[in-house]
């Protein structure tokens, strides 16, 4: 059995490009991980102080609060930034993997192109979105479409 022959090298700016792609999506995966931990410690911290006025019978401090809760959960619902998260740090390995297969010259440059292409559009088209609140508008008729 003989070893497989190495690829031609991949050009530069290509592997420039491909570099510059995987620190964009590290950075939007820091950013949207950075907002859904705040997002949930805030709200871990509303129903926390929720409790505290219930017990101090602040029953009016404690609508507030709730309401406040109910606005995170809203944003959560309108900004999915932890779908998001998930979503760069697929696109961030799969990145990374193309940089390996570069580096370790066993991929050709027209399969480099072919495979950032792809990720490129998966960036542009997978990109999840936030849900709206009006079923009608986010072009549902039932209460079961949509649902995965």
């Amino acid at each position: 059995m003989s070893a497989p022959a190495a690829a031609p090298p991949v050009p530069s700016p290509l592997i420039a490009e491909v570099e510059a792609f995987k620190t964009d999506c590290e950075s939007r995966y820091r950013f949207n991980s950075k907002c859904d931990n705040a997002l949930n410690v805030f709200g871990l911290l509303l129903s926390v102080a929720i409790i505290a006025a219930g017990v101090y019978k602040q029953s009016e401090i404690a609508t507030i609060l709730g309401g406040l809760v109910a606005a995170v959960v809203s944003a959560q619902r309108a900004f999915p930034v932890a779908q998001r998260m998930y979503f760069y740090r697929s696109m961030v390995s799969q990145s990374a993997n193309l940089i390996t297969e570069i580096n370790a010259g066993t991929i050709t440059t027209q399969r480099a192109i072919d495979v950032l292409k792809s990720l490129r559009l998966d960036f542009a088209l997978q990109l999840p979105r936030g849900n709206s609140f009006n079923a009608e508008a986010a072009g549902r008729t039932g209460p079961e479409e949509g649902r995965s």
